[in-house]
């Protein structure tokens, strides 16, 4: 199995986007992944590095436009936050009803992230969701997840098992009981919370290859401030973003290996 890394665009923005482009391939990333409008002006500007685009609908028709403008740029995959966590289950299971006919009908993977805030905000609904629509596949990040329960979720193995197994793109940052991303995870004062979301990367890696599967997509997606940590006194951050994304794209690799 193959294991491709990707490197989001969140945090390079102010760097023009061929020049991000550039560094994130000349660093060794198969491919970027970013929202559907800037995916749509790297395509524009001729840039051809794989990448994976990125959803926010709120609604089937929302869902319905940025899938087709999404594989018209030549996505190999869709990341998707649908709809909002305040949905009641009889909403959501309407959402994911005609949202999967249209996943069903597309000629890329699309998934569905486990986000603060979207309908796989925390793991009891979206296991919910995940024995109703058998079909429907995630895009692990369990960050979030953390954050919104205030635990490593030790508590929750049954609904982290069934998100693991329908698991297609993992999003590899680590998070904490108040937060979503620690301030460095290359410190030892965080390395537990580091080696504990490694041993669910591990499962994810091992359902892949359980499956078949010939490919597993990961993006460490490390967010810039307010994600990451800053000082109060000057507000810069703590950590490089950059460096960040990288040690952890380069940890994987290690653990992983790239496959064939």
């Amino acid at each position: 199995m193959q294991v491709r890394f990707y490197k989001a665009l969140w945090g390079m923005e102010s760097m023009p986007v061929p020049e991000a482009i550039e560094k994130i391939s000349a660093a060794g990333y198969d491919g970027f992944e970013t929202p559907l409008a800037t995916f749509q002006e790297v395509r524009n500007l001729g840039l051809n590095l794989p990448g994976i685009s990125m959803l926010f609908p709120l609604d089937l028709e929302g869902l319905r436009i940025g899938i087709e403008a999404s594989v018209d740029a030549d996505a190999e995959m869709i990341n998707v936050h649908a709809g909002h966590d305040w949905w009641s289950f009889d909403e959501g299971c309407r959402f994911w009803e005609g949202g999967l006919r249209l996943v069903e009908q597309c000629p890329i993977p699309v998934t569905f992230e486990t986000h603060r805030g979207r309908l796989l905000f925390d793991p009891s609904s979206t296991a919910a969701y995940l024995h109703k629509f058998p079909e429907l596949r995630i895009t692990a990040d369990f960050s979030h997840w953390t954050c919104v329960c205030e635990s490593l979720l030790g508590d929750q193995q049954d609904a982290l098992e069934l998100a693991i197994s329908r698991t297609s793109l993992l999003h590899a940052r680590v998070g904490h009981e108040e937060g979503p991303q620690v301030p460095d995870p290359r410190t030892d004062r965080w390395l537990p919370y580091v080696e504990a979301f490694e041993k669910w990367w591990d499962q994810i890696h091992q359902a892949h290859l359980n499956r078949g599967e010939t490919v597993m997509r990961i993006d460490p997606e490390f967010g810039p401030p307010n994600y990451m940590w800053t000082n109060p006194k000057d507000d810069t951050p703590v950590s490089d973003l950059w460096d960040v994304c990288l040690w952890m794209k380069n940890r994987l690799t290690s653990r992983f290996g790239k496959g064939s």
